[in-house]
């Protein structure tokens, strides 16, 4: 019901909301959009939004929506946007752009986000499912995950895989090469005298801490928590 009555586009001016009032009067709108900002769990908090002017609704109620939106922690962009079908969708992703311009927030509509650049230093992203990164995470950067978080690239950054308490998730890159890493609830730093390998690893939680080993391999290394 959630999708058929209200679809969020992800642009670089924020968060657009398309409300279906051909199918639905305007409490059956509101209450749903509050029901969907509830399930979020202050996902999409400090995000910019704009309210899209291809809705059948007066300027009460575009008020009122606003000021929900506020509520729940969004910011009000000051942006407009003319028509849907110029809205850059990103494939199967809802996305959010935070006031600050570094913060990014995205939440799967399948299993995973894909991005696919490299994550710079002091930019953060948070991403409900998994992320798939066709990139490098630099240094100075973080990233966190409700699920798993891979990189084809080179990891240096900050991970949280599994960041609502998820301990089955998993860190995996090309190069894992990470300032700190968590899954869940635990958390690992790069040891001082850390050795460099040339193949793809994983980081995932084994017998209570958190445990390095080559992909698709039985050998394992201990980073000590």
């Amino acid at each position: 019901m959630l999708k058929e009555l209200i679809k969020i586009k992800g642009t670089r001016n924020g968060l657009v909301f398309y409300f279906n009032t051909r199918d639905a009067d305007f409490e059956e709108i509101k209450n749903t959009l509050i029901e969907k900002f509830q399930s979020a769990n202050g996902f999409f908090a400090n995000a910019r939004f704009i309210i899209s002017p291809d809705n059948d609704l007066n300027s009460e109620e575009i008020k009122i929506i606003e000021n929900i939106c506020c509520e729940y922690g969004l910011v009000k962009s000051a942006n407009r946007v003319v028509k849907l079908d110029r809205i850059t969708d990103r494939v199967n992703t809802q996305t959010a752009v935070s006031a600050d311009n570094k913060t990014e927030y995205f939440m799967a509509e399948k299993d995973a986000v894909l991005l696919t650049r490299n994550i710079r230093s002091g930019q953060k992203i948070y991403v409900k499912g998994n992320a798939v990164i066709l990139g490098d995470v630099n240094p100075g950067a973080e990233i966190a995950a409700t699920g798993s978080i891979i990189v084809m690239g080179t990891m240096r950054g900050v991970a949280h895989a599994g960041s609502y308490g998820d301990d089955t998730a998993y860190v995996m890159a090309f190069r894992l090469r990470p300032t700190q890493i968590w899954i869940a609830d635990k958390v690992c730093r790069a040891p001082e005298s850390q050795f460099t390998v040339d193949y793809p690893e994983v980081a995932k939680i084994v017998d209570n801490q958190i445990i390095l080993e080559p992909y698709q391999s039985s050998k394992r290394r201990v980073v000590n928590l």
